[in-house]
């Protein structure tokens, strides 16, 4: 794995799992007079070390931008706008002289997103546990959007999205599956090496096709030929 994308041209496949949800986005809400971004300030008096959000006035293109994105929000619903994981995208892309983009992440649409409680979609782990105060112990938790994919497709788009264990099944995980069962079923007595990597190989591979899971994780590819 890298901290960030090469300097030079990938002829290979660049893999980005789970990051695009981890970029920060802007965050807006629906409100009587339109769209209002949500800031993070300090309650008076300062000092006092809490946390509140702070609704501020955006500009018109970004009104009309959430407007054409989520036009049926409901007063109060908020959105996000991923413009950084947008232009990782675009990066990557422009990297990538031969071979293929995958993106693989939890995602929803815009217009989903809007009509949804925002605490089901930011989401914060903090030790591997997942919370739904994003406000609460900064600096020491994660804190996450399921990736609003439509706002990347609308500007790189792909026909090639599915979910991960469709994506997993082309790629002929059933097989890898059905090997590991007959290597456990053989070796299951030894007990040894191989067959413990054979027992992992069916229950990992379940987990990752799990359709309550992590099989219904969003999987995106672009390719360059």
């Amino acid at each position: 794995s890298r901290a960030d994308l090469p300097d030079g041209p990938v002829d290979g496949v660049v893999i980005a799992n789970e990051l695009l949800d981890n970029l920060p986005s802007r965050l807006l809400e629906r409100t009587p007079d339109g769209w209002a971004e949500v800031y993070v300030s300090a309650r008076e008096p300062a000092g006092a070390g809490e946390l509140i959000e702070t609704l501020c006035p955006v500009a018109p293109e970004v009104q009309d931008a959430a407007d054409a994105l989520a036009p049926r929000a409901p007063e109060g619903g908020r959105l996000p706008l991923a413009a950084e994981a947008v232009e990782w995208v675009g990066r990557a892309l422009a990297l990538l002289r031969r071979g293929s983009l995958v993106v693989v992440d939890y995602t929803d649409t815009s217009a989903s997103l809007a009509a949804r409680p925002h605490r089901e979609w930011v989401r914060t782990y903090r030790a591997g546990v997942r919370g739904h105060e994003p406000l609460r112990h900064p600096g020491r938790c994660d804190i996450t959007v399921e990736v609003p994919l439509d706002q990347v497709l609308g500007v790189y788009p792909t026909e090639e999205v599915c979910d991960q264990a469709t994506f997993l099944r082309s790629l002929g995980i059933e097989d890898l599956v059905a090997e590991g069962r007959a290597l456990w079923h053989d070796r299951a007595a030894v007990g040894d090496l191989a067959a413990l990597e054979a027992r992992s190989r069916v229950h990992e591979a379940e987990a990752l096709c799990d359709a309550s899971g992590l099989g219904a994780f969003t999987v995106a590819v672009w390719r360059r030929e």
